[in-house]
């Protein structure tokens, strides 16, 4: 056996020592962002069903993930989502019960949907925040146009009601060294944020180990 190999274990176990000791102090929202890529390798999809099972060990109660799709043409970006959320429906069938999930396609529809009682995870496949941000805000103009909603109701509140995820994230995970998205833009604006350099297949419970322990580490502001 060599160094490394006898040096993970320990550290894993070491990490969770530490979370546990401030476990009201961890994430109960967190997002992850990947690429197509990252879903269409074998390797990467196991992954994600790995990283969702320690998630919920640690308490997380919901995940949000979005899948950058890069293709432009709209047609080859829907079908690389439908191929996708074949691919999500089968690992997610995996899960244990309790876990409940909803897929969003590129237009935001719900393409598929479960139900859950105590973790819940959102996929959305290619529907980016600026996307969700704009729909919202023609529904409310629609609604206000048709008189079912005076000019004056409208506040943060109802806009919130009409976006893809109601619930504000904690923390925000990038892998692969890239960049953020625009996924949760209106909910993620007090969220913490953590890039790591590790590819997404690369990703071992270690990393989210730190991950979680980083997080318990800062003192969140909140914009103040």
């Amino acid at each position: 056996m060599d160094l490394l190999s006898f040096a993970y274990p320990v550290y894993e176990r070491f990490l969770t020592w530490q979370i546990a000791r401030e476990f009201s102090n961890t994430p109960r929202h967190v997002a992850i962002i990947l690429k197509e890529t990252d879903l269409f390798d074998p390797e990467g999809m196991e992954r994600l069903i790995s990283v969702l099972s320690i998630f919920r060990k640690f308490r997380v109660e919901v995940v949000s993930i979005y899948v950058d799709i890069l293709k432009t043409d709209l047609a080859l970006k829907a079908e690389i989502a439908s191929t996708l959320k074949a691919r999500l429906e089968k690992s997610f069938s995996n899960l244990p019960s309790g876990t409940g999930y909803r897929i969003y396609g590129v237009d935001g529809e719900v393409n598929s949907t479960a139900p859950g009682k105590d973790f819940l995870i959102y996929v959305s496949l290619g529907f980016g925040g600026r996307d969700e941000i704009m729909r919202a805000v023609l529904t409310i103009l629609a609604e206000v146009k048709a008189g079912t909603v005076r000019p004056e109701e409208v506040d943060e509140k109802m806009l919130e009601s009409y976006l893809l995820v109601n619930h504000e994230p904690d923390i925000m995970i990038r892998s692969g060294g890239q960049n953020l998205s625009d996924f949760l833009v209106w909910q993620s604006v007090y969220s913490e944020l953590y890039f790591t350099d590790v590819n997404w297949k690369d990703v071992r419970k270690v990393d989210l180990l730190r991950v979680m322990r980083d997080f318990q580490k800062r003192k969140r502001r909140y914009g103040r």
